[in-house]
């Protein structure tokens, strides 16, 4: 194996190393985010039972 040779494979290892670490990183940002989504539906979906439980009790006066 030649010198350049050497040099575009070791380049090539680490670009591909680079955008693997890349993808990590977006991969773990999006689940960081999805879990921000499902904790606010899940806020929201308490909100309306809490909402839908002083209605009842307004209409039971």
């Amino acid at each position: 194996m030649n010198f350049l040779t050497k040099i575009k494979n070791w380049l090539k290892k680490e670009i591909n190393t680079d955008w693997r670490i890349v993808a990590l990183d977006l991969n773990r940002a999006l689940i960081d985010l999805q879990e921000k989504y499902q904790q606010a539906n899940q806020r929201i979906a308490d909100f309306e039972k809490i909402v839908a439980i002083y209605k009842e009790k307004e209409n039971a006066k």
